[in-house]
């Protein structure tokens, strides 16, 4: 998805997941006219210029600013491991509380598709991260006119609170319980490799080493 603000400052968030992005959207929601798309939940620029979502094709102009939010890429990888295994646990969950929901043809209410997805996550986080799709950030980033960073988001966000005159406080939603410390899920130097190799492109476009 992105957020398409036109007041008080014309701008477009590009959300990439796991950023931090439905803290952003909230605060762009609650604090300028905007207006989120639909369709492509995480579109790019050019996909958004191309009508890949549910306002139709837009010009750069309209676009006005384009922006988003990178994080380190051993922290966003720790991340999307962790929240795939809380979301297998919510469905299977809400599937024994509530067994109307059951539905085989529907992955996310489909309790053996749950139960198997969860039992090869516990395999381990190496397992995972040889065998997931998740994508670089630099796809969804690539194209934007100014990029942020999770890790000194309240610093980083000053830049945009200026551009819309607003000084609200960013929130912190949508967090993963019981999320280590990312560096606690590397205990190879396999598994850090994994990410140098997978998320080259992040680590020397953004300046992302392990422990920054």
């Amino acid at each position: 998805m992105a957020t398409i603000v036109t007041e008080p400052f014309r701008s477009t968030f590009i959300h990439i997941p796991k950023t931090g992005g439905n803290s952003i959207t909230n605060w762009l929601n609650k604090n300028t006219k905007s207006q989120v798309t639909k369709r492509r939940q995480h579109a790019t620029v050019q996909e958004v210029c191309r009508g890949m979502h549910s306002l139709g094709p837009m010009t750069q102009e309209e676009l006005g600013l384009t922006w988003c939010v990178v994080r380190n890429p051993w922290d966003y990888c720790a991340s999307w491991y962790s929240f795939k295994i809380m979301l297998c646990e919510f469905y299977i969950d809400q599937i024994h509380k509530h067994p109307n929901k059951t539905n085989n043809r529907k992955e996310k209410w489909n309790l053996e598709v749950q139960q198997n997805k969860l039992k090869r996550l516990e395999n381990g986080f190496v397992p995972w991260l040889k065998q997931t799709g998740v994508s670089p950030m630099y796809n969804w980033a690539n194209g934007c006119d100014k990029i942020l960073k999770l890790e000194n988001i309240v610093e980083d966000f000053k830049f945009i609170q200026n551009k819309m005159n607003c000084w609200e406080p960013l929130g912190h939603d949508n967090k993963t319980l019981n999320r280590k410390k990312y560096q606690d899920y590397y205990t190879t130097q396999e598994s850090i490799d994994l990410v140098a190799r997978k998320f080259k492109v992040d680590i020397e476009t953004y300046n992302y080493d392990f422990d920054k």
